[in-house]
């Protein structure tokens, strides 16, 4: 049970310091880009941005080690596991059952006259309910 809790523990762990190592390098790219070297585009300003350029490589050394633990790690675990049953002969038949799709219903289309006479009556009911709401109010 113990193992268990290191190998979930340990893909965490992997995980975080892949990204932790990458973001590590992006800042340390960024000071090599600020650096001296990148201003007047020569490297014999090398010696100025010693730090830098020994951050970049350490931290891609590490962001390389990172990435092939993560992928070993994630290529062990992949391995199909099988499952031993006490009656491997039994096979469930999964057969499909007769649903029709969703379809969208056909559109219905009206005569000019049907809808000059759904206007109509919409036009009427809203001067009803606006005498309605007159005779209240006087």
């Amino acid at each position: 049970m113990a193992s268990e809790a290191v190998e979930k523990k340990q893909s965490q762990d992997i995980e975080l310091s892949v990204i932790g190592n990458a973001f590590c390098l992006l800042i340390a790219s960024a000071g090599l880009l600020a650096g001296s070297m990148t201003t007047n585009l020569s490297l014999a300003y090398w010696r100025e941005d010693i730090m830098a350029l020994a951050i970049t490589v350490f931290m891609g050394i590490r962001l390389l080690r990172s990435l092939m633990d993560a992928m070993t790690q994630y290529q062990d675990a992949s391995l199909p596991v099988r499952h031993h049953r006490s009656g491997a002969s039994e096979r469930v038949q999964v057969q499909p059952e007769g649903v029709v799709a969703g379809q969208i219903p056909a559109v219905s289309s009206f005569s000019p006259d049907q809808v000059v006479e759904e206007v109509v009556k919409r036009i009427e009911s809203q001067k009803a309910d606006a005498v309605k709401k007159n005779k209240f109010t006087n």
